[in-house]
């Protein structure tokens, strides 16, 4: 598993108590979940007509959807961020595609209230 997979995992809902399998991103870093037993992954569903502000829509017309192996138009729920245990994972459907993850990564920020990313000084 890498960052920018799309997976099949057991999402539970915000109650905890009920699960459900649903695809999700992972947005952990490699080294985070190469070491550890947990992943940090955003919600996507398929219930595209009732948005949230950091909601991106992947349609099925997307020039990277088919690389994602979502199987109809999708919303990636940026506000919607879970830890959750790697065996959690049943199946990796596909990859977001640079275009993609950039546009997560953006709204990822907007919500968090993040800065742009700098790289350190000595690396720029």
């Amino acid at each position: 598993m890498n960052k920018w997979d799309v997976v099949l995992v057991g999402y539970p809902f915000s109650s905890l108590l009920v699960t459900k399998i649903r695809p999700a991103v992972i947005v952990s870093p490699d080294a985070y979940h190469q070491k550890g037993e947990d992943i940090l992954v955003i919600l996507v569903t398929s219930n595209t007509s009732r948005q949230s502000p950091h909601d991106i829509i992947v349609t099925t017309a997307h020039p990277e959807f088919k690389q994602t192996g979502l199987r109809k138009d999708s919303a990636i729920r940026v506000s919607k961020i879970m830890t959750l245990e790697k065996s959690k994972v049943q199946h990796v459907l596909g990859k977001l595609g640079a275009s993609l993850s950039a546009e997560v990564e953006r709204e990822l920020r907007a919500f968090l209230e993040l800065p742009p990313y700098q790289p350190p000084l000595g690396q720029r």
